[in-house]
Order: C-alpha cells, then sequence, then structure tokens
C-alpha cells in the first residue's frame, strides 16, 4: 500500500506532464467534418439511414477525464476505459449509454451531460456473462441479464452500486432484456427455455410468461432478444427458427416473418432486435455483417453495413438500441466499437 506520503509525492511528480497533456491535447471527434457521412439506399434514393459516428473509449465521445481522476487513477489502476467486445446496449431518457462489454464481464456508463464515465461492477468478477441490459427511469434500476448465473442483477442508474438481483428460481438462461411501459412490465428472454418471462415493473414479481421449445407460431428455438415497439408490441429475435415473431402486450402472438437464407430479407445468424418511432423494425445479422431494416409487417425496406472496418462496416455486431430520436446504436463486436447512425424520418409520419 502507498503511504499518504508517497502519494502526494508522487501526485506533485505527476501534476506537470497531465497539466501539459490537458491543456495541448485534443478530442477524438465523434464524426469527421471532413469526410461526408455515409447514407442508405446507396442507389441515389433519398436517404433513409445516416452515419454519425462511432465510440470505443469515453474520449470519443467528449466525455474527458479529469486531472486530478487521472493521477488517481494512475496511482491505484483504473478500469479499462476502451471496449473490447460490446455486445448489449441500452440509452436512457437522458441519453447515458450503456453497453455490456462480454469480454471484460462489465457495463460501461457514457454520461455526456455529465462528462462521467464509469464502470459496473466495482468488484471484481461480480458478473458470469453479462449479456444485455436495460434502464428505467420510473425506478430508477439499470437491469443486467447474467446469463450463466441464471439471473438478472440491479443497480442504480448511475451504476454506483448494486441493488440486487432476481429471478433465480425462474430463470435458466436469461438473455435479451426490455421495459414495456405499456403493461408496465419489464420482459426477460430465457434462451434454454425458450420462453419470455414478465415481472411486475415495480416490485420484480413475476406475472406470467409466454412460449416453450418448438417451431409453430408462439414457440421458439434459441430466443436470444427482444424489443417493444410504440404499441407495446413484443418483438422477439427466434434465432434458430430464423424468424421474427411479434406478440401482442400480454403475450398473444400476432404475426411473424422471416426464414433462413443468403440474401436480403433473409436471415443467417439473428441477434440484436430493436424498433424506431415509426415501428419499422431492425435485425442485426452477424454472419451478414449488417442491419435489416423491415415495416412493422415483416416487408423488407432496405439494409446497410457490409463486413469491413470503415464507417458502416461492421465485423460480427451483435446488439442495437433506438433511442427516443431514433438515433441506431450498433454494437460492432469484433471491430471494438458501437456505431452510431441517424434514421431520417420522413415528414408527416
Amino acid at each position: 500500500m502507498f503511504s499518504y506520503n508517497r502519494i502526494i509525492l508522487t501526485c506533485l511528480v505527476l501534476l506537470l506532464p497531465f497539466t501539459l497533456v490537458s491543456c495541448t491535447g485534443t478530442q477524438q471527434q465523434l464524426t469527421r467534418p471532413e469526410v461526408e457521412a455515409p447514407t442508405w439506399p446507396r442507389d441515389g434514393e433519398t436517404p433513409r439511414i445516416r452515419y454519425i459516428g462511432s465510440f470505443t473509449r469515453p474520449e470519443d465521445l467528449q466525455i474527458r477525464q479529469g486531472m486530478v481522476s487521472r493521477i488517481w487513477d494512475y496511482i491505484i489502476g483504473s478500469p479499462a476505459r476502451e471496449l473490447v467486445a460490446p455486445h448489449g446496449i441500452t440509452v436512457d431518457t437522458d441519453g447515458t449509454i450503456y453497453v455490456v462489454d462480454a469480454a471484460l464481464k462489465t457495463v460501461q456508463i457514457y454520461n455526456r451531460r455529465k462528462n462521467t464515465f464509469s464502470v459496473v461492477p466495482d468488484d471484481d468478477h461480480l458478473f458470469e456473462t453479462p449479456i444485455n441490459t436495460a434502464t428505467d427511469s420510473k425506478t430508477g434500476r439499470l437491469y443486467v441479464t447474467d446469463s450463466t448465473a441464471g439471473l438478472v442483477r440491479t443497480f442504480t442508474l448511475s451504476g454506483a452500486g448494486a441493488v440486487g438481483e432476481f429471478g433465480k428460481e425462474d430463470l435458466e438462461r436469461p438473455t435479451g432484456i426490455a421495459i414495456n411501459t405499456t403493461t408496465n412490465e419489464l420482459l426477460v428472454v430465457d434462451t434454454k427455455q425458450a420462453a419470455v418471462l414478465r415481472y411486475d415493473r415495480h416490485s420484480l414479481a413475476l406475472k406470467g410468461r409466454f412460449g416453450s421449445h418448438g417451431t409453430n407460431h408462439g414457440l421458439f428455438n434459441h430466443p436470444t432478444s427482444l424489443a417493444v415497439n410504440n404499441n407495446g408490441e413484443i418483438l422477439v429475435n427466434d434465432a434458430l427458427n430464423f424468424r421474427i415473431q411479434i406478440f401482442s402486450p400480454t403475450g398473444e402472438f400476432l404475426r411473424t416473418f422471416g426464414k433462413a437464407g443468403d440474401s436480403p430479407g433473409y436471415f443467417s445468424r439473428p441477434k440484436g432486435i430493436a424498433a424506431d418511432s415509426d415501428n419499422n423494425i431492425y435485425v442485426v445479422d452477424t454472419l451478414f455483417d449488417n442491419v435489416q431494416i423491415f415495416d412493422a409487417q415483416g416487408e423488407l425496406l432496405l439494409s446497410f453495413g457490409q463486413p469491413g472496418q470503415a464507417p458502416g462496416e461492421f465485423w460480427m455486431p451483435t446488439g442495437i438500441f433506438i433511442d427516443h430520436d431514433d438515433r441506431i446504436y450498433v454494437a460492432d463486436t469484433y471491430n471494438k466499437r458501437v456505431q452510431i447512425f441517424q434514421y431520417l424520418k420522413q415528414s408527416g409520419r
């Protein structure tokens, strides 16, 4: 352990270089103004998706670490500030971004409004296999599915401390998670049980469940993620049935679309799913290295992305989230970054 005097001495020695860095260094911009942002579709039609930028560390979002914090981290060691394997993503109503890093077994929290970056958990090895995350501003909770542990862990929205856990008696392999404000429920996909479990948003008591193993309507084969649209309908990625199934807010089967294939409109390895303000459905396909967009009835509208490392290109993407401003966040997992796009909403819709 450092003695108090040694800490003070170290701080004084380090003070000058850190001051120079903070004065002369420049922040990496989220977007590069000299480069025209890519848009989709690419055939001259009216753009519907525009690339905004990407980040792999807080500095990419203009979240600058203060001098004192850098000195302290130098002395005692600091948590990783760069993404290694981003997976699940969510963004709360204040614009704070939460990213599950499957390799680091952490959730990285980026608050641009407060210029803060933090990592959950504070303690080592709290998560066994974190997969996805959801936030609830109404209850002030952050939820993280811990798949191998068979439960959901809860924290404050700031990530300042663990609140608790739930689902140990109900869950076997939780993966996807989302809030349904229409029914005031927290929804959790259990991949092993091939089911969606419905919890009361406030008490976290189990209210019901739907789904089981199978190929018929309303049944699942390795479901992995879900989302809720503006109507409260539940969109489930039925991964190994190579389809998306859509349910009412209370879990009754409504419709389905998709099947296995290697061309647009088909699925190879569907992962994340999300819906924009027009209820269009976005599906990340890990093996296609793209995002396909369907209307609410399942008709293909367009796709964006291809293999690579340039803006708008992906390498094994997984998670996706769309915020209230129709910004699209995609976990570009093997490129170790999150890419951000904008849905360009048509006037009058």
